[in-house]
C-alpha cells in the first residue's frame, strides 16, 4: 500500500475511533447520569408512600386493638385486611408525572392492592430485609420501568410497598442519540476524508517528488535535485537527499576518472613494454639470422641490454607500487645531514656530468623514516629535476623546521608545468612529456611510487610550478625531534 494510502486511511481510522469513543462515552455518561437522577426520584416516591402507608396502617392497627376483641383472631385479621386494603386503595400520591402506581404486598409476599396492572414479578422482596430499600429496571410491554421496593413495618409485621417510575423517555432519548450520532458518523467520515485527502496529497507530494528524483538517479541521471522549502523534516530529507546527489554524482565522475586512469594505465603499460620488447626482438632477429661485424654486434647486444635493463626498472617499479600498498615498514631515526648526505652523493657525479649545479642545505633534526623508501622518493624527485632542463641548470635540496614541522623542499629552475598537470602527474604511467621522458628512460611511475611511500609515512607533498621558471616539491614530514 502507498504511503499516501497509508495516511489517508489511518487518520480516517484515527478519526472515526475517536470521535465514535467521544461520542459513545458522553452519551452513556448522559444517560447515567439522568438514569441515577431518577433512581434518586423512585426511591424518594418510594419513601414517601411507605411513610404516608405506615401512618395510615398504624392508625388502623390502634383502631382494631381498641375497637374489636382481641380473642377473635380470624375475625380480627380479616377486619384489618379490609381495612388495609381500604386504605391502599384510597392512597394517591401525585407527582409532575402524575399520580404513582404502587403495589402493596405482605409478609408472605402475596399482593395486597396493585395499581399498576403490569406483569412484573415480586421476586426483589425476598432479597431485602426489613429495613432495606432496592431497585430494579424492568421491561413491561416497550416499556422501561425503574421497580423500587421497600418495608413498612407495623407493630411486629411487615408489609412491602413497590412502586414504578418509567424512565422509557431515557432509552428512548439515548437511541434517538446513537441514531444521531450514527449519522454525524457519517458526515464526520465523509467531510474528515475529503480533508485528509487533500492534506495527505500536500504532505505526500514532497515525497513523491524525492520518488521521482530517486529514480532518475537509479536510471543514470545523477544530476537530479529536488526543490522543497519547507523547514519541517521532509524538508530536511531532501536537503539531506540533495546533498547526497551531489556526493554521489562527485563519487560517480571520480569513479568514471579512475576508470579512465585505469584504461591510460593499461594503455600505456602496453606501450611501456611494447617498445623494449619489438626492439629487443628485431635486434635479436638480427643477431639470429645475419652475419654481422663485431661492432654491429656490440652495438645490437647494447641495445638489447638497455633495453632489457628498462624491462626490469619497469617491473620492479611495479612491483614496488604493489608492495608498498600490502607491507608494513619498521621506521627508524635518521640523522638529517647524514641523509641529506648520502642522496648528495648519489646525485653529485650525474649533476656535474649534466652540468647541473646541485646545491643542499639541512638543519640537522632527528628524522623518523624508512631511509631506503624515503631515498627513492627523493632520488626520483631530483631525477625529474634532472630531466626538466635541457642541458645545465640549478637544483636545490633544502631541509629546515617550519614551526613544529621539518620540511623538505626539492626546487629547480626547469621548464615547470602547467597548473592542469600538477594535480595528475603522481598517476602511475603519467608524463608531462612522454616523448622526451621516455627518451631519458623514464617510464611515469617515479612520482606514483613517491606518493606511495609518502603515504606510509603519513607525510604530504605539495607541488608548485610556473612554466618556463621551475617547479618547487614541499615534503612535510612527521614526527621529526630537534636536536
Amino acid at each position: 500500500m502507498n504511503f499516501f494510502w497509508k495516511v489517508f486511511f489511518s487518520t480516517i481510522l484515527i478519526s472515526a475511533i475517536t470521535f465514535s469513543v467521544g461520542s459513545f462515552l458522553l452519551i452513556d455518561f448522559q444517560f447515567r447520569s439522568t438514569l441515577n437522577r431518577e433512581i434518586t426520584a423512585a426511591y424518594e416516591e418510594n419513601d414517601i408512600l411507605r411513610f404516608a402507608m405506615n401512618k395510615e396502617l398504624e392508625t388502623i392497627n390502634d383502631r382494631l386493638l381498641y375497637k374489636y376483641d382481641t380473642d377473635s383472631a380470624d375475625k380480627l385479621e380479616a377486619v384489618r385486611n379490609q381495612l388495609i386494603l381500604q386504605v391502599a386503595q384510597s392512597a394517591t400520591i401525585n407527582t409532575s408525572k402524575g399520580t404513582i402506581p404502587f403495589r402493596l404486598n405482605d409478609s408472605a409476599y402475596h399482593m395486597v392492592f396493585d395499581s399498576i396492572n403490569m406483569d412484573v414479578d415480586n421476586s426483589i422482596l425476598k432479597q431485602l430485609s426489613d429495613r432495606q430499600t432496592g431497585y430494579e429496571i424492568v421491561k413491561s410491554d416497550s416499556h422501561y420501568y425503574i421497580h423500587t421496593a421497600g418495608p413498612v413495618t407495623i407493630q411486629v409485621e411487615t408489609l412491602y410497598l413497590e412502586n414504578f417510575r418509567d424512565i422509557t423517555f431515557l432509552f428512548e432519548s439515548r437511541k434517538d442519540q446513537y441514531q444521531t450520532f450514527y449519522y454525524l458518523m457519517f458526515a464526520m467520515v465523509a467531510i474528515s476524508g475529503l480533508v485528509v485527502f487533500v492534506v495527505s496529497r500536500w504532505l505526500t507530494g514532497p515525497l513523491k517528488k524525492l520518488s521521482r528524483a530517486t529514480k532518475q538517479i537509479a536510471n543514470g541521471k545523477f544530476d537530479q535535485r529536488v526543490s522543497i522549502q519547507s523547514r519541517d523534516e521532509i524538508g530536511k530529507l531532501s536537503k539531506d537527499f540533495n546533498k547526497m546527489a551531489v556526493k554521489l554524482e562527485q563519487m560517480v565522475e571520480e569513479l568514471r576518472e579512475a576508470s579512465r586512469r585505469q584504461e591510460d594505465f593499461v594503455d600505456s603499460f602496453a606501450h611501456e613494454l611494447k617498445t623494449p620488447l619489438t626492439s629487443i626482438i628485431g635486434y635479436a632477429d638480427m643477431l639470429r639470422s645475419k652475419k654481422m661485424d663485431p661492432e654491429q654486434v656490440i652495438l645490437s647486444a647494447n641495445y638489447i641490454f638497455e633495453e632489457g635493463k628498462r624491462l626490469e626498472s619497469l617491473s620492479m617499479k611495479l612491483m614496488d607500487m604493489i608492495i608498498l600498498k600490502n607491507q608494513q615498514f619498521s621506521m627508524k631515526h635518521i640523522h638529517a645531514r647524514d641523509f641529506f648526505a648520502s642522496i648528495q652523493g648519489a646525485m653529485l657525479p650525474l649533476f656535474e656530468k649534466e652540468n647541473i649545479s646541485f646545491s643542499v642545505r639541512a638543519e640537522d633534526a632527528i628524522l623518523l623514516m624508512e631511509p631506503d623508501l624515503m631515498k627513492t622518493v627523493f632520488l626520483n624527485l631530483l631525477d625529474n629535476s634532472r630531466k626538466a632542463m635541457d642541458r645545465g641548470g640549478y637544483i636545490a635540496l633544502l631541509g629546515k623546521w617550519d614551526a613544529d614541522h621539518y620540511i623538505i623542499i626539492v626546487a629547480d629552475n626547469g621548464k615547470g608545468m602547467e597548473e592542469s598537470e600538477l594535480s595528475k602527474i603522481t598517476e602511475a604511467f603519467y608524463m608531462v612529456d612522454k616523448s622526451r621522458a621516455r627518451a631519458q628512460g623514464g617510464a611515469g611511475l617515479g612520482l606514483a611510487i613517491c606518493s606511495e611511500i609518502l603515504k606510509l609515512h603519513g607525510a604530504a607533498m605539495e607541488f608548485q610550478s610556473v612554466p618556463g621558471e621551475g617547479t618547487t616539491v614541499t615534503i612535510q614530514l612527521k614526527g621529526a625531534e630537534k636536536i
